[in-house]
């Protein structure tokens, strides 16, 4: 059997908790053959391979989005160009797309350049100016960088493959759909968190995007998601809440399951609990990105270290966004707090050992391998109630009890007080931990996750 497997902006070259499912979820399937297909914003996102590819992997496509921008030698005739542009109103609308047109229209007949740059496409720029109160400098340059992409893409040559697995329904679920189109090949839609959600919540703070147009952005998103929705055979999501938001966002219910994260358990479950000392080891496995809110974090450590003097907190993780990495560590230099250890990225169960609790303050999560990982090496966490968070740390149906605390995102004095109490009692620290332990145990092993999907796989084929 022949995986196409879907990404986006991740495995091999950079880190991250998808990077790692897909890792793993390789390496334990080494009698499927797979065919990467990833989507990456630039080259510059690209380089050494942080991750060995494994033998089974057959081949790597790769797909940079500023190629966008370059013309390919094709030619749209008048009616093509007509019919895409009327495909792109709908887009903007809140009614239905006809994904099928822009699929016929738009796949190897000419570059993206061409079309954004015609004068078709500037008179429907108008014209969405005119009939919105939009400037005219605003809506063109929005729509130019909201539809160069997607047209490039759907002029992708299809690698083949038995199924077509994409791990998120952003701009990857639309080439799924792409492929599930012209091959009718069966097209399997995992996502890791709810993909428009994550993005209207990146878009409300960004400042690449008008204001003006920002509407018009979170609403395409919902329409890429709601093209992979429409053409997958299977969806799943890693919890029942999230599955509840596909449906809501339009995905048919009866193609809808759960598959959660599993991890491989037996490499944490064996690290002794930390010896008591007289110091207080807080981790944070986390990359540097403001979906991660690391300076919410600091700012709780800062009050922290006000109240248990002799508490320490390690920096795990990546960098994905260099200007917000750099705004933390002047937020460190200029707040004085020599007791955060940044150290990058680390071997997981070498530093788990080293913690008495983990932290995420997060302002977006599906369902976190950090905090699994913690709890399966009994070590409790503090975390913003956000995805699966508040069921992997709280009372639920498994029949275990709590595992850590969960706050309000960005709620500097109440992580800082959910920190402070596990600093100040071991006792609880050790419950929680063996509450965490036993649930993940039950629920969260790979074993689980992996016939979840490999079920799937039968059932579509």
């Amino acid at each position: 059997m022949r995986v196409c497997l879907i990404l986006e902006g991740c495995y091999p070259y950079i880190r991250g908790g998808v990077s790692a499912w897909a890792h793993d979820y390789i390496l334990s399937n080494p009698q499927i053959e797979f065919v990467l297909w990833t989507i990456y914003a630039a080259r510059k996102y690209t380089g050494n391979a942080l991750y060995q590819l494994p033998g089974n992997v057959a081949c790597c496509r790769e797909i940079y989005l500023e190629d966008a921008v370059k013309p390919n030698g094709g030619k749209l005739t008048k009616e093509s160009l007509e019919s895409c542009i009327d495909s792109l109103r709908m887009f903007l609308e809140r009614g239905e797309v006809n994904w099928q047109s822009l699929f016929q229209t738009c796949t190897g007949s000419a570059s993206a350049k061409e079309l954004v740059e015609s004068e078709a496409f500037y008179g429907f720029v108008k014209e969405l100016s005119d009939t919105d109160g939009i400037g005219l400098a605003d809506a063109y340059y929005g729509l130019k960088s909201l539809f160069t992409p997607l047209l490039f893409l759907l002029g992708q040559e299809i690698p083949g493959a038995d199924i077509y697995h994409s791990a998120v329904a952003g701009y990857g679920g639309v080439l799924g759909a792409l492929a599930k189109y012209k091959t009718g090949k069966p097209f399997v839609l995992t996502e890791h968190g709810i993909y428009p959600r994550e993005r209207e919540e990146e878009l409300i703070q960004a400042d690449w995007v008008a204001p003006s147009m920002r509407e018009i952005w979170i609403r395409s998103f919902y329409q890429l998601s709601k093209c992979a929705y429409s053409y997958a055979d299977r969806v799943t999501a890693l919890f029942s809440d999230a599955s509840a938001k596909q449906t809501e966002i339009g995905c048919d219910k009866e193609k809808c399951s759960v598959v959660s994260n599993g991890i491989h358990i037996e490499n944490f479950e064996s690290i002794p609990v930390r010896e008591e000392s007289d110091g207080i080891n807080i981790g944070a496995f986390v990359r540097f990105a403001p979906i991660k809110d690391v300076k919410t974090l600091i700012y709780a450590f800062y009050h922290l270290r006000k109240r248990v003097p002799n508490a320490e907190l390690y920096l795990m993780g990546g960098t994905d966004d260099e200007t917000y990495r750099d705004e933390c560590l002047e937020l460190l230099e200029r707040l004085n707090l020599s007791n955060i250890r940044v150290e990058g990225y680390v071997d997981t169960a070498l530093y788990m050992s080293k913690m008495d609790f983990t932290v995420m303050t997060s302002i977006s999560e599906g369902q976190p391998l950090a905090i699994l990982e913690s709890l399966a090496a009994s070590r409790p966490c503090v975390s913003t109630k956000v995805g699966n968070c508040p069921e992997l740390l709280g009372k639920s149906a498994d029949g275990f009890g709590e595992a850590g605390i969960c706050c309000t995102p960005m709620d500097i004095s109440g992580i800082a007080a959910a920190m402070e109490k596990l600093c100040n009692n071991r006792e609880l620290r050790l419950e929680l931990g063996r509450n965490g332990r036993e649930r993940v145990r039950m629920n969260y092993t790979y074993e689980k996750m992996n016939s979840g999907y490999l079920k799937i796989y039968k059932d579509v084929l």
